[in-house]
């Protein structure tokens, strides 16, 4: 019963989400945003619309006894275009001075791309890419 309840409650919410984002694209049309901000907003959307799409589709699969973890795949390739994203994003960010030694969770952030590296470098074998 308490899955059911938390199936509706997403389901309220993404009714609610909709409608507020619904309104929300009025406001955006008038152009008074920061191109910055209307960009991570971008980003923030497609990546949801990415993520509703694979939920969907895995949901669909299972239901018709088909096998689902062919969307995992999906799923890691915008893992890896939206981490492409970011890393260019903090490059930017880095360059313009935005970023600092101060900024709160860079050293953890440092820590897992020198990992995320370890791990990549072996399938590349070192060669630039």
């Amino acid at each position: 019963m308490e899955s059911s309840n938390n199936q509706r409650s997403v389901s309220e919410r993404l009714k609610d989400t909709t409608r507020e984002l619904l309104e929300l694209e009025q406001q955006v049309r008038s152009g008074d945003c920061a191109p910055r901000v209307l960009t991570e907003f971008r980003q923030a959307v497609d990546s949801i619309r990415q993520t509703a799409w694979a939920v969907q589709q895995w949901t669909e699969l299972q239901q018709t006894h088909r096998d689902p973890y062919s969307v995992l795949s999906v799923l890691s390739e915008e893992r890896v275009r939206r981490a492409t994203q970011i890393a260019n994003d903090l490059t930017i960010d880095l360059e313009s001075l935005e970023l600092g030694i101060e900024t709160e969770g860079l050293a953890k952030l440092f820590r897992a791309v020198e990992d995320l590296y370890e791990r990549l470098a072996p399938l590349f074998k070192k060669s630039p890419v």
